[in-house]
């Protein structure tokens, strides 16, 4: 049974429900959607310039600022990576389930590439459990056969470009009250509001831990970062 609420012009609904994906589907691909994900209110957006440039409208985005991506499958992520730049202890698919509940920097191109979703050829994906990379992966599917775009240096990456739900570089950071967001999302205009259960304990914007080839980097601190320091070798950490 659906459990739709129409609020004028925004549709909320559990991400869950069985119409969620299909109404995400077909919002995403006239702009940005909204999210309440377990630790965090986010934005979700098509993986093309497109989509980027939504997003820059929906958050007034600052110069300098790039966009991350949500994570449906793992080995399309990986894949996009240099493979000659990841450690053998992050070479392979199942040994990043251990940082679930992060957001993952690899080194998609060289350092000298920059563009909105590429900071220094890097990009970063969240990487969530298995009911929302199910989520993410049904909206993967909707851009696979899209023509590469300059943003991915001339490639396609599929994945829905992901970024806090807050105007750029607002004073109290990354929402993660829903009253906030919901005020946030009838005033940007947002069409689609998925909403889930918050996380039992901190909330806040996710750590973001960077791969290198001979350490692991923590870039921004969150929810969980003593669990995932736990998972990372003795000999890549760089703290």
């Amino acid at each position: 049974m659906s459990t739709l609420n129409f609020d004028r012009t925004m549709t909320i609904l559990p991400f869950s429900d069985p119409a969620a994906l299909a109404l995400a589907i077909q919002a995403i691909y006239q702009g940005p959607i909204l999210v309440q994900l377990p630790r965090v209110f986010a934005l979700l957006a098509a993986p093309t310039c497109r989509g980027a440039r939504q997003l820059d409208d929906t958050k007034v985005r600052l110069p300098g600022k790039h966009y991350g991506t949500a994570i449906g499958s793992l080995a399309k992520f990986v894949a996009q990576a240099q493979a000659e730049c990841l450690p053998a202890a992050f070479n392979r698919c199942e040994q990043f389930r251990a940082l679930t509940g992060s957001f993952i920097r690899l080194p998609f191109h060289s350092a000298t590439v920059q563009s909105t979703t590429l900071l220094n050829g890097t990009h970063q994906g969240l990487l969530l459990d298995e009911e929302w990379r199910a989520l993410f992966e049904g909206l993967e599917s909707c851009f696979e056969t899209n023509a590469a775009e300059p943003m991915w240096n001339h490639r396609n990456y599929c994945a829905p470009l992901c970024t806090s739900c807050n105007l750029s570089g607002h004073a109290e950071g990354s929402i993660t009250e829903y009253e906030k967001a919901y005020q946030f999302g009838k005033a940007r205009g947002l069409r689609l509001f998925l909403t889930a259960e918050a996380a039992a304990g901190e909330q806040g914007s996710y750590p973001v831990l960077g791969i290198e080839s001979h350490q692991v980097c923590i870039h921004r601190e969150g929810p969980g970062l003593w669990r995932l320091k736990e998972a990372i070798p003795m000999a890549l950490r760089s703290w």
